[in-house]
């Protein structure tokens, strides 16, 4: 290959020439390295802090059923009061609550701060909060049918309904960015090397 002549293998520069080839996808893997670690940090808080909330919530299911405070209530038309009897440890609920909209607050900021990004948005957010939300399910579950005995209490239902909904949505996410948006990059990738389309820049 003579002087100045770019190599079309993807990703590689040529020495003789100081050129390097870019595609967006090439930007996409080489931005990882480059992406400020305070991301990285925040997106582990986020997913932690998420955790602690999907894990904290069981901790306030009751039987609603088996409840005396409803019982009594019901007698006197006081539906409202009822619940709120009947709610374990309402303090844990509040930290509970709070964890979880900080957690969806900071993964949403992450989320449109890096949106350009998809391989960093499927490996640092979206599947790990897949696996929490999972985990936080699981827990539900098992807290459910062991120390409720199967009894499902209003804050056990939505808590299977929340922990459900943030499963499901990231793994949509986790789809439409594997295999639509980053696989439609990647053919762009190979369709830009192929035709020889693709920027030249100078190596660094």
């Amino acid at each position: 290959m003579q002087q100045g002549q770019v190599s079309t293998e993807p990703g590689l520069c040529r020495r003789n020439s100081g050129l390097a080839i870019e595609t967006r996808y090439i930007q996409m893997l080489l931005e990882l390295d480059y992406i400020p670690w305070f991301y990285n940090v925040f997106a582990s808080a986020g997913h932690w802090v998420l955790l602690a909330g999907y894990l904290v919530i069981p901790g306030t299911f009751t039987s609603l059923q088996k409840s005396k405070a409803l019982n009594e209530s019901l007698e006197n038309n006081n539906v409202g009061h009822a619940i709120l009897k009947s709610i374990q440890n309402p303090p844990l609920l509040g930290i509970s609550c709070f964890l979880l909209v900080l957690g969806s607050i900071l993964m949403a900021w992450l989320a449109w701060e890096r949106r350009n990004n998809y391989i960093w948005l499927i490996s640092r957010l979206f599947i790990p909060t897949f696996l929490n939300a999972l985990a936080g399910l699981i827990t539900t579950l098992v807290n459910i049918y062991t120390a409720q005995s199967g009894d499902w209490s209003i804050m056990a239902l939505l808590t299977v309904i929340a922990t459900g909904l943030s499963m499901v949505s990231s793994l949509a996410l986790i789809i439409i960015y594997k295999f639509v948006k980053l696989e439609r990059v990647k053919q762009e990738h190979e369709i830009e090397l192929n035709a020889r389309f693709q920027r030249v820049l100078p190596h660094r």
